[in-house]
Formats: C-alpha cells, sequence, structure tokens
C-alpha cells in the first residue's frame, strides 16, 4: 500500500495503519535541517517539509503500535532524526546521484547480532553509495550496525522493531544475495506482524 503524504493523512493513519503489517521508508529527498536542530547548508538539496511531517508521523504511530520498520537511505535518516538524532548535511564522496542504481561503490563492516550480519552472512558487504547525507549522533534506542571505512553509518537497528540501511538494497536484489535476503526478512516480519494482528475465531 503506498501512502501518498498529503495533509489528510494525519487524520487517516489509525485507518491505513489498521490494514498493514509493517511500514517501509524509502529513500527521497534531503530532511530540512530545522527538524534536528540546525541551520541550513547551502550543501542540502530539495526538501519537502510535508513529507518530512507525514513521514515521521507515521513512523510514530507505526511504532505505537508494534509494527516492523524498514528504512532506505532517506528513509534510515527519518528514523534517526524522528528519535531525536541529527544527520551530516552533506558527506563529501558518496553522492552518486546520476550514476547506475546498482552501482557497487564501496564495502561496510557489520556489526553481529543484526539483521543485516544475519543477510551478509559475513562481517562485510558491498553497497550502491547513493546519498549525500547521513546518520551523525543516533537517535534514541538505536545502535549502529554497518559502518563505511570513512566512519559513515551505514546502517542501525532498534531491538526487532527498526533495520534501516543507508544503501539502496532495492536496487541490488538481481545480483546481491545479502540484498534480497534482507528485504525478504522485512517481508516476512510484516507477514507475521499482520498474522498477529487478526481477529482470533
Amino acid at each position: 500500500m503506498l501512502l501518498a503524504a498529503t495533509p489528510g493523512l494525519r487524520d487517516r493513519l489509525d485507518e491505513v495503519l489498521d490494514g498493514v503489517g509493517g511500514l517501509l521508508l524509502p529513500g527521497g529527498w534531503d530532511l530540512e535541517p530545522a527538524l534536528y536542530g540546525e541551520q541550513r547548508s547551502p550543501l542540502v538539496g530539495t526538501t519537502d517539509p510535508e513529507l518530512d511531517q507525514a513521514e515521521m508521523e507515521a513512523l510514530r504511530a507505526a511504532l505505537d503500535r508494534g509494527l516492523p520498520v524498514f528504512g532506505i537511505c532517506r528513509g534510515q535518516q527519518v528514523i534517526n532524526v524522528t528519535l531525536g538524532g541529527t544527520l551530516h548535511q552533506h558527506v563529501p564522496g558518496h553522492d552518486g546521484r546520476g550514476l547506475a542504481r546498482d552501482r557497487l561503490a564501496h564495502p561496510v563492516q557489520v556489526e553481529r547480532d543484526s539483521e543485516l550480519r544475519l543477510a551478509a552472512g559475513g562481517p562485510e558487504v558491498m553497497v550502491n553509495s547513493l546519498h549525500h547525507q547521513a546518520v551523525k549522533d543516533l537517535g534514541r534506542g538505536l545502535r549502529m550496525t554497518a559502518q563505511s571505512a570513512d566512519g559513515v553509518v551505514e546502517g542501525v537497528e532498534l531491538e526487532d522493531r527498526i533495520v534501516a540501511v543507508q544503501c539502496h538494497p532495492e536496487e541490488l536484489v538481481e545480483r546481491c544475495t545479502w540484498a534480497r535476503s534482507l528485504l525478504h526478512g522485512f517481508v516476512e516480519r510484516a507477514a507475521r506482524r499482520a498474522r498477529e494482528g487478526q481477529p482470533q475465531c
């Protein structure tokens, strides 16, 4: 189900979330720096305050309901800011916009006991770097699960409730087993949550 970031979404969130088992926050535009208490850098690109607020509200509602959440690139940043974290407004050398979406740009080191490590099957994976903003200070409860050699946070998790990555696994499903496994894991968690939410006979 695709949710449009319209002014009426806030009033419909309860109704909409009744019918889903999880929330996926995709990639997209930069977040407005005022959301994490910073002045806007000239290097910040297009922002959409209405989209920012809609996704943050949807995330809060999903967490309140215990729905599993998966974040991709901007989605990871939305999660971090919603939970009180901050962002690097520009990360030199990571902006891959305009390049092939499945271009494997660099390796990331993956932490043990994480969904990403389970999907990767090892301590390192190659990722497609298509961003120029990234997590700076972690939000409440989040732990870093992956990091690039230059210190950029490439993955975060919160227990079994949130899994997020800085890269775009949806663009790698045809060539990387770990990307398929990571997305499949989210679908499985969402399906399990949806079954749990069904009325019992």
